[in-house]
């Protein structure tokens, strides 16, 4: 066993010198209206774009973008040096273009270009402005798209979703993401799948999300993982993350997508976390 795992490391340490990888990942960023204090927006904000470029994001999914960051995080990734552009999705929006409470996919502009996008919410009528079946009456939904990766010149699949926190919306919101993976990549190109997911590894929704998907978490071994399980601090830095809900994903498909690590960054700034939510992400490599 311990030769066989050697020569699958060996293997990986050799794809990941040969080509290009990808540094993919999510990152709820908590609304800029939500916060007091030293977690008041003009104070926090610092930190989360510090937090951002220590991350080294190629691509990142990100949730929890209001309109106020919509209008300031463009300067300040140029301030930060980040050649960052957004693909905004509001389901409060008629359109799903911008507006409040929204997710955007978030992508290095040199490394990658984005060929196509679409967006659909969690309700009996995907394609138009719906609440479905969110007890709390929020409206969710998911955005995706196809990328190029210039590195390589190859293809790939990205989603990206801020699930619902009811187990029941929760697990119609799994249904439609399996459908909608299904119709927006019909050439079945190499696919991920990112998110503040709101459900933990053992429940229903997750367990139909791996009937589709590989959970890079739970793919790599021990040595792979750096950081804790868990990616839901609440603010709180005395914390056992090990033992908080993992709640936070990046999910694979196909053989062509090869994760090389995965990582839960705990870091803090000035003492205090950037957001509510622990950064993760995870290098790849997308195979000819």
């Amino acid at each position: 066993m311990k030769k066989i795992l050697y020569v699958i490391f060996a293997a990986l340490a050799l794809v990941s010198c040969s080509e290009p990888v990808l540094r993919v990942g999510s990152f709820n960023l908590w609304r800029s209206d939500l916060g007091k204090d030293e977690y008041a927006w003009e104070v926090r904000k610092p930190r989360l774009i510090r937090a951002i470029k220590d991350m080294g994001y190629d691509l990142f999914g990100a949730e929890e973008v209001d309109t106020t960051m919509i209008k300031e995080l463009p300067s300040l990734f140029d301030e930060a040096g980040l050649n960052y552009k957004m693909f905004i999705f509001s389901p409060y929006k008629a359109d799903g273009g911008v507006g409040n409470k929204a997710q955007a996919i978030i992508y290095n502009t040199e490394r990658l270009k984005m060929l196509e996008d679409h967006h659909f919410w969690f309700s009996e009528t995907p394609d138009s402005i719906s609440g479905g079946w969110d007890e709390m009456k929020f409206r969710r939904g998911a955005c995706c798209g196809i990328f190029l990766d210039r590195k390589s010149n190859r293809k790939f699949f990205l989603m990206l979703s801020h699930m619902p926190l009811g187990k029941e919306a929760n697990l119609h919101a799994a249904e439609i993401l399996l459908e909608r993976a299904e119709m927006y990549n019909p050439d079945h190109l190499p696919a991920l799948f990112v998110g503040d997911l709101n459900t933990r590894p053992d429940t229903p929704s997750s367990e139909l999300l791996r009937t589709y998907w590989t959970d890079v978490y739970l793919h790599l071994p021990a040595d792979k993982r750096e950081g804790p399980q868990g990616t839901f601090n609440s603010h709180n830095v005395e914390k056992d993350m090990e033992t908080a809900q993992r709640i936070d994903y990046i999910y694979f498909r196909g053989d062509k997508v090869k994760p090389l690590n995965y990582t839960c960054s705990t870091v803090t700034y000035d003492g205090l976390y950037p957001s509510d939510h622990c950064p993760i992400y995870s290098d790849i490599v997308i195979l000819k």
